[in-house]
């Protein structure tokens, strides 16, 4: 087998690794979720290794332990009033704190482990070989520990699946933070916004948005927006973005919990997948949220009076339907909608009406 052939062989198991932890990122999984599918998938590489992941509190002051499946509860109870980020405080304590990693040979006559090795050497942890995990501006996220049942030193097969799982470790919590750090704003924004699938379920609502429909944000999670509004044209609106490199922007109507209609008018944008780069999410500002007015045209969804324009101008079905990349029989129906709402039968009445709100002049 050639050297290279060799090392091919080595890096698989690597790079599936990474892979696999990266899918998981991008899905959005809860950290620990994705830090213990990163530790299991490390432990897999070796049968006498353990491993564990720990995260650095926000005063950069403690360690605490997020994953680490096969490290007995006795060992980490002991452990933890030892976990400062501080000098002499075993492995990860002073890995942390010295920002390099420190590899312990021997828990049981490590100067490190003085005060403390006898809670590893208990519990059958030998060895122990912490890194820290530094954000990019010297930081300290967390430490990624190995732990063996006898005394040794990493060889260099084991110094790459370390700096694997370190940088591993560091792209998952840094997402993880930016992704709080959206919600965050997201969530307390006193603006109205939500995000919907290409489907129209809710996939996110932020309170000033759910409140005033007399909803808690939660209780949206998963509604299509078919329940909650009047005329749901999401599957045009999401047909125009596709269409379109910019915003769009658009007039809806939502049915509260206590069955008043509120008027929006809305600006909505298409989010893309991270990793594949297809439409995935669309994520709307509602700029103006407010129970009907007197003036029938808010009674109007976006895409009627997008037909109504088109009406009064002398457009046939058949060309609104090409210019708005519907079917002809869908203008028609919003056709009939318009003429019911605004309780006008015929199209002398209706231009009549266009011109006196405004939508075409004589």
């Amino acid at each position: 087998m050639s050297a290279a052939t060799a090392a091919r062989e080595r890096l698989g198991p690597f790079l599936d690794s990474q892979r696999r932890v990266l899918e998981h990122i991008a899905d959005g999984a809860p950290l620990e979720e994705v830090l213990l599918t990163l530790v299991r998938l490390i432990e897999e590489q070796s049968d006498d290794m353990r491993c564990a992941v720990l995260l650095a509190d926000a005063a950069q002051t403690r360690l605490r332990f997020v994953a680490a499946p096969n490290i007995p509860q006795d060992y980490r109870a002991g452990i933890e009033p030892f976990l400062l980020i501080a000098p002499n405080m075993g492995s990860c304590g002073t890995a942390a704190y010295l920002k390099q990693p420190v590899y312990t040979r021997d828990t049981a006559s490590d100067p490190l482990w003085e005060n403390c090795g006898e809670i590893a050497v208990r519990n059958g942890l030998r060895a122990i070989w912490s890194t820290p995990i530094l954000a990019d501006d010297n930081r300290v996220l967390g430490t990624f520990a190995m732990y063996y049942d006898e005394p040794r030193l990493p060889a260099e097969e084991h110094l790459q699946l370390i700096d694997m799982a370190v940088q591993m470790a560091r792209v998952a919590i840094e997402a993880k933070a930016d992704d709080e750090i959206l919600r965050t704003i997201f969530d307390h924004s006193p603006g109205a916004m939500l995000i919907s699938d290409l489907a129209g379920a809710i996939v996110r609502a932020n309170h000033a948005f759910a409140q005033p429909l007399g909803y808690a944000p939660g209780d949206l999670h998963g509604k299509s927006l078919a329940e909650i509004t009047e005329g749901d044209d999401s599957e045009a609106l999401v047909k125009e973005l596709l269409a379109s490199t910019t915003e769009v922007s658009s007039d809806r109507r939502y049915r509260a919990r206590d069955g008043r209609v509120l008027w929006a008018r809305e600006r909505s944008a298409l989010r893309h997948d991270a990793s594949s780069g297809e439409p995935r999410y669309v994520l709307t500002h509602v700029e103006k949220l407010s129970e009907l007015a007197d003036d029938p045209l808010e009674r109007l969804s976006r895409r009627e009076r997008q037909v109504l324009e088109r009406v009064v101008a002398g457009r046939t079905s058949k060309e609104i339907a090409a210019q708005l990349r519907i079917s002809a029989g869908s203008v028609d129906t919003y056709r009939s909608r318009i003429a019911l709402k605004l309780g006008i039968g015929d199209l002398p009445a209706l231009v009549r009406f266009a011109i006196r709100h405004g939508i075409t002049s004589v």
